[in-house]
């Protein structure tokens, strides 16, 4: 099972709100003061998107599959705010690709009417989008997983802050991409403890621009401590947009293999995934084991390096996973009666048997008995042994005869 974590997915633009006067004055304590949210009254993640951001997703999306990833991770990108944005997935983009879903929700996703990729394909279908979906699936799904990308500029302007906690709850990953030596050590310090807002990959800039702040080794031993994970882009450093200049491109590759090297020297290869990313180009994408090889060509032993696509997604979802049941309140298991019991019988089951209880009290009561025996036993030997003597009174009295 091979993972891509970081899959961009278009975010649809805030609406506009018809009035603004009088707002300063007259705010509400609770919600009103937050930003208003732009993915209320939606039915599908589609809404609000147009036609050609649509197809560039599915287009994404179809050539994941097609590679061989069998986990893809839908990002939403923001930058610093205070505010987290709510998750635009009131239901997954593809839900009948997705095994954890029935086959039945096909037409929830055939609401985004722009070529939804087939199970048995791998590519997107047409247009309309009105066939995909009713024909039988076949081969291997894929799991949608969600994730919440943010920049971290400044430890004042942070989204994982308790008010936010039930937005966080609704995306199954947290992420953040630290711009500067402060922002890096807020996010491998405080941001990465657990908790509810805890974050579980820290993504950092290859390919811009040589490091400007200082990796320190023990910051970053402690975030991985805590379960956190670097990742690194490689689809905009080695695939960039045709837009991009050669120059530019040539210095973004150089500046790739430079700081990925160090990343890999500083964590030994350990605790790192591999994803595209943003700002490569349409088939900048490339499949598993090719990125296993770029990862062994950067110095990663050959077995960290399958790890970085295999094992270190896999743990930073069941990391995640216990990010959202954070303190939470699990039932007590029952007992349920087998099929054919009678009504007594199943009540008796149901109800904790009282002999346990007994059978406690009397084996507690043997065993006082049996130490308290003992202690007896042991003061009668020594009554009749005398007193016993140390080694230097013995010694003395052996001296004086």
């Amino acid at each position: 099972m091979y993972f891509d974590l970081f899959l961009p997915f278009p975010v649809a633009s805030a609406p506009i709100q018809a009035k603004k006067k009088g707002q300063g004055k007259n705010k509400a304590s609770g919600s009103g003061a937050s930003t208003p949210n732009p993915t209320s009254g939606r039915r599908s993640c589609w809404d609000g998107l147009e036609v050609e951001e649509k197809d560039g997703f599915a287009r994404t999306f179809a050539l994941s599959g097609h590679l061989g990833y069998s986990v893809v991770g839908c990002t939403v990108s923001r930058e610093p705010e205070a505010h987290a944005f709510a998750s635009p997935f009131v239901a997954l983009p593809y839900p009948h690709l997705d095994p954890r879903h029935s086959h039945s929700s096909t037409s929830t996703a055939n609401e985004g009417g722009s070529g939804l990729p087939t199970r048995a394909s791998g590519r997107s279908g047409s247009g309309s989008g009105s066939g995909s979906g009713a024909a039988p699936l076949k081969g291997p799904g894929m799991v949608q997983v969600t994730r919440y990308h943010f920049r971290l500029d400044d430890a004042k302007v942070n989204p994982l802050i308790a008010s936010n906690t039930s937005i966080l709850r609704e995306y199954d990953i947290l992420s953040c991409y630290p711009t500067n030596e402060k922002a890096m050590q807020l996010a491998c310090t405080d941001l990465s403890n657990p908790g509810p807002n805890q974050l579980s990959i820290i993504t950092l800039p290859l390919h811009e621009r040589p490091f400007h702040f200082r990796l320190n080794r023990k910051q970053v031993k402690q975030a991985q401590r805590n379960g956190v994970v670097f990742e690194i882009l490689y689809s905009a450093a080695l695939f960039p947009s045709p837009t991009i200049p050669a120059d530019t491109a040539r210095r973004w590759r150089q500046n790739f293999m430079t700081n990925t090297r160090e990343i890999i020297r500083i964590t030994s290869g350990k605790g790192i995934i591999f994803s595209s990313g943003p700002g490569g180009s349409a088939d900048g994408l490339r499949g598993p084991l090719d990125v296993v090889n770029l990862a062994a060509v950067l110095g990663m032993p050959a077995n960290l390096s399958k790890d970085a696509v295999c094992l270190n997604p896999k743990m930073v979802l069941l990391k995640a996973q216990a990010r959202r049941t954070f303190k939470a309140v699990f039932s007590m298991p029952k007992m349920m009666p087998a099929p054919g019991l009678s009504t007594t019988e199943a009540a008796a089951l149901q109800e904790p048997p009282e002999e346990d209880i007994d059978v406690a009290v009397d084996i507690d009561v043997v065993m006082g008995e049996g130490v308290k025996r003992q202690r007896e036993q042991g003061e009668g030997e020594d009554a009749k042994s005398g007193p016993k003597k140390s080694k230097k009174q013995a010694t003395a009295q052996a001296v004086m005869a």
